[in-house]
């Protein structure tokens, strides 16, 4: 299989690209008569490519077959595409094979690749790297964190609120961290410790998406947990968590993208960071209008 065919997604996977596409377009026009260089951060930037399945053909097992799909632009290409550019953009991939064919885009964009970085770094170190090692009198950045499951730490999230620069696309992976929310809250240690690091582990996760209840017979009380954890329950205990640390504040509705089955994968919050008045109601009011849009 072509390696560059690392990804496979419904309509739901070129809508979110379609989204955030608008927003860097109208983040670079607005920037592009001030001071400030313009940086793109990309922390899984795979291949620069996905692979899209043509109509009326089907997928055989897990990875689509090579002869039934066709490349189409990810977000590393998109971003790259925009007019006027940004100034700076830092493509972070940790896979190898990803990243080989992520290096390719400097043939492909020549006139981008004095302004490419790229990083063959785990996503959360090279984060944290670029925020504590960035003139950010200087710089003003938008970065896109789109995980292939729950790779984030939380102090990576604090670490960008705390840059108070960076305009952040975070698509959130509620269906994989679902999957580790058992109904009765019989929760692994394993499982336990990657919510904490993954929410923060004074995020208050357990009475926020559980319910105890006690109920008394002749002879004992019966303490008994309920998930209460649905996809709404979830997107406003993230809202809050993200509105707590991001000084410019939150858009108002994360977008809820579903599969085939019409299961919610996956929620594309923003958030901002810049704090002055005017930056912030500007960046909002574009985010959404670009969430909310049919």
């Amino acid at each position: 299989m072509d390696q560059r065919q690392h990804e496979f997604g419904g309509p739901w996977t070129e809508e979110k690209l379609d989204r955030i596409t608008k927003y860097y377009q109208a983040y670079t026009t607005a920037l592009k008569n001030q001071l400030f260089r313009r940086m793109y951060v990309d922390a899984f930037a795979g291949t620069g490519y996905r692979a899209s399945k043509r109509p009326g053909e089907t997928v055989r097992g897990f990875f689509p077959l090579p002869q039934m799909t066709e490349l189409a632009k990810g977000s590393a290409r998109r971003a790259l595409e925009v007019e006027p550019p940004f100034n700076e953009y830092v493509f972070i991939e940790a896979n190898e094979g990803r990243f080989r064919e992520l290096r390719k885009l400097e043939d492909e964009f020549p006139a981008r690749r004095d302004r490419m970085v790229f990083r063959n770094e785990e996503a959360n170190a090279a984060i944290v790297d670029i925020c504590r090692g960035t003139d950010w009198h200087s710089t003003r950045a938008v970065m896109f964190l789109d995980p292939y499951g729950m790779q984030i730490n939380w102090t990576t999230i604090e670490e960008i609120a705390r840059v108070r620069h960076i305009d952040l696309w975070y698509l959130f992976p509620v269906g994989a961290m679902q999957r580790l929310l058992q109904r009765e809250g019989k929760i692994s240690p394993k499982w336990e410790a990657a919510l904490d690091r993954f929410l923060g582990d004074d995020a208050g996760w357990r009475t926020e998406f559980y319910r105890t209840t006690e109920e008394h017979t002749l002879f004992e009380s019966v303490v008994s947990k309920r998930k209460v954890a649905d996809v709404g329950v979830i997107e406003a205990f993230v809202r809050k968590r993200l509105a707590q640390i991001f000084r410019g504040g939150v858009a108002k509705n994360a977008l809820r993208l579903r599969n085939s089955k019409g299961s919610c994968m996956f929620l594309l919050f923003f958030a901002c960071g810049n704090p002055t008045p005017k930056a912030h109601r500007l960046a909002l009011r574009i985010a959404q209008h670009i969430l909310a849009a049919r």
